[in-house]
């Protein structure tokens, strides 16, 4: 592919895109890179599940299962139930770069990402043959994975120096949250949205973090229903 300034546009779009929202990113790196510290993992441990797991809430999740010492068919059962999101947002993708080799989806796969996911969608909802999908989705995925790493690794070299007391995971939340919000912009989101939320607090006592999987795919088949619905409903229109 030659890179042409239409490319290089949206490649810096992705990044500006991604980049908004840093600070949420790096606030939960941080938090993981001080719970990875803090769990009994060496250094050297630590930084390599940064970079190959890649997936803060199933590192956090893992994290407990490690110190304590479950068997490790736990510990990766675990990690997949909290990442099967990612199997659903990967299948969301997939239709833009379903032409690309092999390999170079895996590539795609292991950078993509919650906010990966939302804000490609929303620029891109239609796979329509747009040249220009790969690097805007390049732009933000490796801007969100430098400032993942960058909070990341903060957090591990320097956990010792972070007080609990400064609550960080608390702060990521909010950050997350004042990002997401101003998505859910129609009904169909707000109804979605409100779903979700009631399904995960209802199952929140699920083992293995089950309740997210349940959210997300309860929010699936609503947002299914809920575009099925609006697409049969008769339009109104005004005769004179």
């Amino acid at each position: 592919m030659v890179w042409s300034e239409r490319y290089r546009t949206a490649t810096w779009d992705g990044v500006k895109t991604m980049a908004r929202s840093g600070f949420a990113i790096f606030t939960w790196a941080l938090v993981t890179g001080v719970a990875m510290a803090k769990s009994g993992l060496t250094t050297g441990e630590a930084v390599g599940m940064s970079f190959l797991v890649y997936a803060g809430s199933a590192q956090l999740a893992a994290l407990p299962l490690i110190a304590g010492g479950f068997p490790i068919w736990t510990i990766w059962l675990t990690a997949a139930i909290v990442n099967l999101r990612f199997v659903i947002s990967s299948a969301g993708i997939q239709p833009h770069f379903k032409d690309r080799a092999f390999w170079k989806r895996s590539v795609l796969g292991y950078f993509n990402g919650d906010l990966n996911f939302a804000f490609f969608m929303a620029r891109y909802p239609e796979p329509n043959g747009d040249r220009t999908a790969l690097p805007f989705f390049l732009g933000m995925s490796l801007t969100n994975w430098g400032i993942w790493q960058t909070g990341s690794l903060f957090g591990i070299y320097l956990a010792g120096l972070i007080p609990e007391a400064w609550g960080l995971g608390f702060a990521g939340t909010l950050a997350l949250i004042a990002i997401l919000l101003p998505m859910v912009d129609h009904g169909s989101a707000m109804l979605t949205a409100l779903v979700a939320a009631v399904v995960a607090l209802l199952t929140v006592n699920l083992p293995y973090k089950l309740n997210l999987v349940l959210a997300v795919l309860t929010a699936i088949l609503v947002g299914v229903l809920m575009d099925r619905y609006r697409a049969k409903k008769p339009s109104k229109r005004i005769v004179l």
